[in-house]
């Protein structure tokens, strides 16, 4: 029997609060080891949906597969129906092996309810992983807690799909471990930043994956019997491929019909996006756009309804700022805002543009909401804003040029630091240029029409985009003919004229001539009827009659002497010495093209200077002095280049070929060559005479009128 001391000695109790394990031994001998418990084994959840159909995403795969190659947050974003869900379930299938389960939760964020609030999710997610209903907190941030708790050291898969915003998926992120996480949004999401988010954007498929998404729903025999069709209907569809299912889903159904009844019924604006979903209703584009244009604020849904009176491809943030009636800062929050919430399209350049069923939806939407008077006030702001901008272009190019446009009269500001940004800026803008013109004519602003054509006179002059100068000054005329404005008539008249004389059609040139010289003298206007004379001297230029031409221009250089014009006396006196080359009186030739040279070089007009610079090569070829052609010629190419005139350049090649076959030179066929490629590129008819001349040398060209 043991002793009271011996017991006491003994005695083997734990006192006070024990929190965790404990462990109570009599003797130990050896070290202590002790090994914290593993993680408990969670049920193995595979919530994850099929991926439906599933076309030409590779290079998607591989970049999602880059971002989620370590465990952590990644973020999908893209508009409706871009396939984002479909993208990441068919990424997350083939790697499931990998994890312990998955767990999936639509969030509800573009459904047209109420997005789920995050404890309805987080109960699910702790129920599928073992939790006992009652053992499940009340609180959102104990459920979080806990959701954590349980997930940490554990590899799942979770998906979220269509979440609102950061904080709709803050809650449900897992805890500490290897878990993956794939967010689906239309929106950024970039306060998940924070989180250690990865973005990838998912943009429509192109016409490759729509149309293999095509043959998937309604086979490759109907697709190989039309594929012009078919790639009619999917470029329609915006190779979108919500769009594609709606389309493919309705000619699936109905085996007769052709792929070219889709195409015609899709073809129809107005009726495109009605067109775009199945006669249950449970696939609608329309609709997709609906939920993401109903969760704007008022102020994003209105930019959104002005922004879809745009007619044009694209727009900087000056001509959104424009048309939605704001400065340019407050514009571009509201474009930024508009692309987080992927109703808009980044495009580069700084530039935004709508998807083209967006477009459409969202011109719906301001025909709907936006009152008429709304819709044309916001459309003149544009409209006056791209005229003023192409006015201050033209006046940067070509200062010295007259007018008829009113907003010559106060000319803006300095807006183009140099030639090149006027230039190019008219170019980048000639769509919606042309876009607003038609536009504007529709809506009754004639004026703006035929001035926009005005405007951009020294884009067409100098890189001859003849489809695009023809629609203009076409539409221009008929703006001018509509508001009855016979100076306006004239004008574009005459810009008609020059653009059958580089097309080479003297006959229509004439008859735009003299239509126009005659409207000129109606209304009393002199300048004007000194450009119709011109145009007519070149047209006897260019048919063999020098001598007609040269009374022609004189009367011109007449009228523009009587006004005080050096810059229209000058260019007479350009056409004036090309005809007295053409008669071989070359000593007045050279002195007369001389002369017209110093005063384009004084008045700083490059491509007039260029183009002078090209007829004196010409002449002093005539004259029998190539050297001196050869050095006036490369002069010119020098300019040209310089500034950024294809056709000018051309023709100087052109003529330095001449100047070469005259010294029996080896140059003469890369010069052709190299003159043939450009005016190919542009579409001009040169470009016959130069392959001609390849084999044989044809007579020089006549100059252009320019005054």
């Amino acid at each position: 029997m043991q002793s009271p001391d011996e017991r006491d000695r003994w005695t083997n109790e734990l006192t006070g609060r024990i929190a965790g394990s404990s462990v109570q031994a009599r003797s130990i001998a050896g070290g202590v080891h002790i090994t914290a418990p593993a993680a408990p084994q969670l049920p193995s959840p595979a919530q994850l949906p099929p991926p439906g159909l599933f076309a030409n995403r590779h290079s998607e795969l591989r970049q999602l597969g880059a971002l989620a190659e370590q465990p952590g947050l990644v973020v999908l974003t893209g508009p409706g129906g871009v396939g984002k869900t479909t993208l990441a379930l068919q990424y997350l299938h083939g790697i499931k092996e990998r994890y312990e389960g998955q767990l999936f939760i639509d969030l509800r964020g573009f459904s047209g309810a109420e997005p789920l609030p995050p404890d309805e999710p987080l109960e699910r997610f702790l129920r599928a992983l073992g939790t006992a209903p009652e053992s499940i907190p009340a609180r959102i941030d104990e459920q979080s807690a806990l959701f954590r708790s349980m997930t940490t050291g554990h590899r799942l898969v979770v998906m979220l799909d269509n979440a609102v915003s950061a904080a709709q998926v803050r809650p449900l992120l897992p805890g500490a471990g290897a878990s993956l996480v794939l967010v689906t949004s239309r929106h950024r999401l970039t306060g998940l930043v924070v989180d250690g988010a990865r973005f990838l954007d998912v943009d429509p498929l192109g016409e490759r994956g729509a149309l293999e998404l095509l043959e998937h729903l309604i086979g490759a025999d109907r697709i190989g019997a039309e594929r012009d069709h078919a790639r009619s209907l999917v470029e329609l569809c915006g190779t979108l491929p919500l769009a594609v299912c709606a389309s493919g889903a309705r000619l699936a159904a109905r085996r007769r019909w052709p792929i070219a009844r889709a195409v015609a019924e899709l073809s129809d604006e107005a009726r495109r996006l009605s067109a775009l979903r199945t006669g249950e209703g449970d696939i609608s584009v329309s609709a997709v756009f609906n939920t993401s244009y109903l969760a704007l604020d008022e102020e994003h849904a209105t930019a959104y309804r002005l922004l879809g009176v745009h007619p044009g491809p694209d727009l900087c943030v000056a001509a959104a700022a424009a048309l939605i009636g704001t400065d340019e800062e407050h514009a571009a929050e509201l474009l930024d805002g508009l692309v987080d919430a992927s109703l808009l399209l980044e495009v580069p350049g700084d530039r935004y543009a709508f998807h083209d069923l967006v477009r459409l939806h969202a011109r719906a939407a301001s025909l709907a909401a936006s009152p008429v008077p709304d819709r044309e006030t916001a459309f003149a702001r544009l409209a006056g804003w791209y005229l003023t901008t192409a006015v201050a272009a033209d006046l940067t190019l070509m200062p010295g040029r007259w007018h008829l446009g009113e907003r010559y009269a106060a000319p803006p500001g300095d807006l183009f630091a140099s030639r090149p940004a006027a230039l190019e800026w008219l170019d980048r803008e000639r769509p919606n240029l042309e876009a607003v013109a038609r536009q504007a004519h529709e809506n009754g602003l004639h004026a703006v029409t035929w001035q926009l054509s005005e405007a951009m006179w020294p884009l067409f002059l100098q890189r001859r985009h003849y489809p695009s100068w023809i629609r203009m000054y076409e539409l221009g005329l008929a703006a001018a003919e509509s508001s009855g404005d016979l100076k306006a008539q004239a004008r574009m008249l005459e810009g008609l004229g020059i653009i059958r004389l580089n097309l080479q059609d003297h006959d229509t040139a004439t008859g735009h001539y003299e239509t126009a010289l005659t409207l000129e003298r109606r209304a009393g206007h002199r300048l004007g009827e000194a450009s119709a004379l011109e145009g007519l001297g070149v047209v006897a230029l260019a048919t063999g009659d020098p001598s007609r031409a040269t009374e022609l221009f004189g009367r011109a250089r007449d009228v523009h002497a009587d006004l005080g014009r050096p810059r229209g006396i000058a260019l007479m006196d350009r056409h004036i010495g090309e005809a007295l080359s053409l008669t071989g009186r070359h000593t007045e030739a050279e002195e007369t093209l001389t002369g017209a040279l110093e005063v384009f070089t004084h008045l700083d007009e490059p491509y007039h200077r260029a183009r002078t610079l090209t007829c004196l090569g010409q002449a002093r070829l005539r004259a029998g002095r190539p050297d001196e052609a050869a050095a006036a010629l490369r002069e010119a190419h020098g300019v040209a280049r310089e500034m950024d005139a294809p056709h000018v350049e051309a023709d100087t090649l052109r003529e330095l070929a001449r100047v070469a076959r005259h010294r029996g030179d080896p140059d003469e066929r890369p010069l052709l060559e190299r003159a043939l490629a450009i005016y190919t590129e542009l579409g001009s008819p040169q470009a016959a005479r130069v392959t001609a001349r390849l084999a044989e040398l044809p007579d020089a060209s006549p100059g252009d009128p320019g005054s």
